[in-house]
């Protein structure tokens, strides 16, 4: 008989910033089991991790190197809060027992698709992280700001548990009607936002003050939501404006922060954006729409990929690398 008083198992593989905040965040209520990738492990498992910015904490928690593909439990759910490009890397460094609970924490549309493909003995739930954080050092993350996290499963039973343990730790939870919907409305901050401030190397917040940012913004969402509706997703009733309205409040909790694809095209490695405004053009065409300013957003952020790191605004080493994104 298990321990009345034991504390629930949660693992979470990629040690980055979402990685870090959310093991930090969950030891106060659970036994949590971080999977580590290189040198980074030997660093958490001396350091512990250390939380700053708006908020101040220092804790402990079992840190495992990825390379020893260790097996969670069962009954423990499992976090991948790593990139969708680093999705299939995540989930072959652990061991998954069948009906394992994996909840999704990447950005991008049709993550939950590759990861049934992956996966597909696995409960999936999508994890929806609106909040903003960056790597300060190998073991140190800090919180610009918190919104919200929205967790979504096409069985609304198998988010149950991973909602009462992030509720336990104190994370304002909403619950999104599906998979699906919970992917297209964290999805929509990174197609309205993430594109254009990487291109321009700027903050979050540009596309709050700036005017021309702010309606290219706009037009972003609203042919997201059109296609969103042909996939059977509704994000807002018919041009009532609130789809945007989401995404600036959302900005607003992280304006001084530059987002993670800022980042990549600084170090001019694959960014997300065939998962974002790519997917969006791409779904646009089959559905016989037209996202043209999706289209133009996601090839040049491609043409940027292709540029040397040097040429690049921002290209000299920094040592913050976004978690959100």
């Amino acid at each position: 008989m298990a321990d009345a008083g034991a504390r629930p198992p949660v693992w979470i593989v990629g040690a980055g910033a979402i990685g870090q905040y959310l093991a930090a965040r969950l030891a106060a209520v659970a036994d949590v089991t971080l999977v580590s990738r290189g040198d980074r492990t030997a660093a958490l498992q001396e350091r512990g991790i250390t939380i700053s910015g708006r908020e101040s904490r220092h804790v402990r928690v079992r840190v495992v190197a990825a390379e020893d593909r260790a097996a969670p439990p069962l009954e423990a759910p499992v976090l991948i809060a790593t990139k969708v490009t680093q999705l299939g890397d995540a989930l072959a460094s652990v061991r998954l027992l069948p009906g394992a609970t994996l909840g999704l924490c990447q950005n991008g549309l049709g993550v939950g698709a590759l990861a049934a493909e992956l996966a597909p003995d696995a409960v999936l739930v999508r994890v929806g992280c609106w909040f903003g954080v960056s790597q300060v050092g190998p073991a140190e993350v800090s919180l610009a700001g918190l919104f919200q996290l929205e967790l979504g499963a096409d069985d609304p039973r198998a988010a149950d548990g991973l909602c009462d343990l992030l509720g336990a730790s104190g994370l304002p939870l909403s619950r999104a009607p599906s998979l699906a919907a919970c992917e297209w409305r964290k999805s929509l901050w990174n197609v309205a936002v993430s594109g254009a401030c990487a291109l321009l190397d700027v903050r979050n917040g540009a596309v709050l003050d700036d005017p021309d940012l702010r309606a290219l913004a706009q037009a972003l969402v609203a042919e997201a939501v059109a296609v969103a509706a042909a996939e059977g997703v509704t994000l807002e009733a018919d041009g009532s404006g609130t789809a945007a309205a989401t995404v600036f409040a959302s900005t607003e909790k992280t304006r001084g922060n530059y987002n993670a694809m800022v980042f990549d095209l600084r170090r001019s490695v694959p960014t997300e954006m065939p998962w974002l405004n790519g997917a969006v053009a791409r779904l646009a065409r089959a559905h016989g729409l037209s996202a043209p300013t999706n289209e133009a957003v996601s090839r040049l952020v491609a043409a940027a990929e292709r540029r040397p790191v040097e040429s690049l605004p921002g290209s000299a080493p920094h040592a913050a690398a976004p978690g959100f994104s």
